[in-house]
């Protein structure tokens, strides 16, 4: 058999240290694109407070979603098998909290009630489509330990 040249060595790959940090940039990103692209078109067709709305609905949406994957990220750190329970007890609280905010609170006098849902609507789309990208690419198992 035939030697090739070199030391004979294959280094093995590196799985990443965490899902969570990729997955949020990748989320983000998708968020940030979409929401950037709804405000000018927004204020184009509609006005100034239809498009603010919007981006007050995308910064709660990122704001919600990215709180979760950070605090599985922080479980993780401690105990990687922590990452998912934490992820799913982060989400029931804030759903909780979210409605509770909503509900109580109400939105602004100025913000524009269509433009809201409508730019939640495109920037938790944007959100969930990043992350289940960011999901299937992972090469880590999240209960792999080791």
């Amino acid at each position: 058999m035939p030697q090739t040249s070199g030391s004979g060595h294959v280094s093995a790959s590196k799985a990443p240290d965490s899902i969570w940090m990729p997955v949020l940039g990748k989320s983000l990103l998708y968020a940030l694109l979409a929401s950037t692209a709804f405000f000018p078109i927004s204020w184009l067709i509609a006005d100034i407070a239809y498009a603010s709305s919007g981006l007050l609905a995308a910064a709660l949406v990122i704001g919600f979603f990215a709180m979760g994957l950070l605090v599985a990220e922080g479980a993780g750190r401690i105990r990687r098998s922590w990452a998912m329970p934490a992820f799913l007890a982060a989400f029931i609280l804030k759903v909780f909290g979210l409605a509770f905010v909503l509900l109580s609170w109400g939105l602004p006098g100025w913000a524009n009630t269509q433009g809201f849902i409508l730019g939640s609507a495109i920037s938790l789309v944007a959100w969930q489509v990043g992350e289940i990208r960011a999901f299937s690419k992972a090469r880590l198992a999240i209960y792999h330990e080791n």
